[in-house]
């Protein structure tokens, strides 16, 4: 390794971490040019595409992430091209290729017998067949992430560890095991708070409410959707302010209190102005249980 390509991607990673994308994506950008090798080159243009990712500004450089998972005799750079280009088909909104490269990419992490390699890459294909809701698919995933998390003890694998858990406590609420998959959100939430990490509080406060409202459990529903709203509302996560308006509305529903059921969906039809009039939403939310029906992952 080159001392100009070791320091760039140093320094790179330290951006990454920072928060400082675009300045990351430059500094791999130049440490893939200071190679010393073949794999160098490769991994350094890997590493920007996950960068590019995070941006949501990938674009042809799959072409070549593929051209290197065919070249390349590196496992390490094999896998890495091959979970990069899932990531960027996902992105793309090409489901069918973001599962096809995430199953390969699965394949060469179980080859190279790196617990928390093969552990990240089961959980972003568990990810991708729970939005395909391919449950049993993403369970498998999900336990073999789950596996392979618990012989890691640093913090950041712990909060891996939590996060999946989460999903896999998802997955079994969507498949009527509400008492195993509550459970799992419970111990997700619970090591989440206990590591200080609200940041990523809002999912399982998510699940925890869908489970509780799907088993009755309205005071404990609307409890963990509340919070879980203003928590997925202070770190602009979208996705999960539109899924707590519509669980929220349907726990008043059910509650009886449909003036507040109004407000939640009023609220919720603001996301969707091409649709049309809220009024005409709210209706069309107030006459029908879409509890069994929605996939707050798709």
């Amino acid at each position: 390794m080159s001392r100009a390509y070791d320091d760039l991607t140093r320094a790179a990673r330290r951006a990454f971490i920072e928060g400082r994308l675009e300045a990351a994506a430059e500094l791999f950008e130049r440490a893939r040019l200071a190679a010393g090798d073949p794999v160098e080159a490769d991994r350094a243009f890997c590493n920007r595409c996950a960068v590019l990712v995070e941006l949501e500004a990938v674009g042809s450089e799959v072409s070549e992430l593929k051209r290197i998972l065919l070249r390349t005799t590196d496992p390490k750079t094999r896998w890495m091209a091959a979970y990069y280009t899932a990531l960027a088909y996902d992105l793309q909104g090409d489901r069918d290729g973001a599962l096809n490269f995430s199953s390969r990419a699965l394949s060469l992490a179980e080859a190279l017998g790196e617990a928390e390699t093969e552990a990240a890459t089961a959980n972003l294909l568990g990810n991708l067949a729970l939005a395909a809701s391919r449950f049993e698919e993403a369970e498998a995933a999900y336990e073999k992430a789950l596996d392979r998390y618990r012989l890691l003890e640093e913090e950041p694998a712990v909060l891996m560890r939590a996060q999946v858990e989460d999903n896999l406590g998802y997955t079994r609420i969507c498949t009527d095991r509400l008492a195993e998959g509550i459970a799992l959100c419970e111990r997700s939430r619970d090591t989440m708070r206990r590591l200080g990490a609200n940041h990523y509080l809002p999912q399982p406060l998510q699940d925890l409410c869908y489970g509780y409202l799907l088993d009755g459990r309205l005071d404990a529903a609307r409890t963990h959707g509340e919070e879980g709203l203003e928590l997925a509302f202070d770190i602009d996560d979208r996705l999960i302010v539109k899924n707590l308006l519509f669980l929220l509305a349907e726990v008043a529903v059910r509650e009886g209190d449909r003036f507040r059921a109004k407000r939640f969906l009023g609220e919720l039809a603001r996301w969707y102005p091409e649709i049309g009039p809220s009024e005409e939403i709210v209706d069309l939310f107030l006459s029908m249980d879409l509890t069994r029906v929605v996939n707050l992952r798709g």
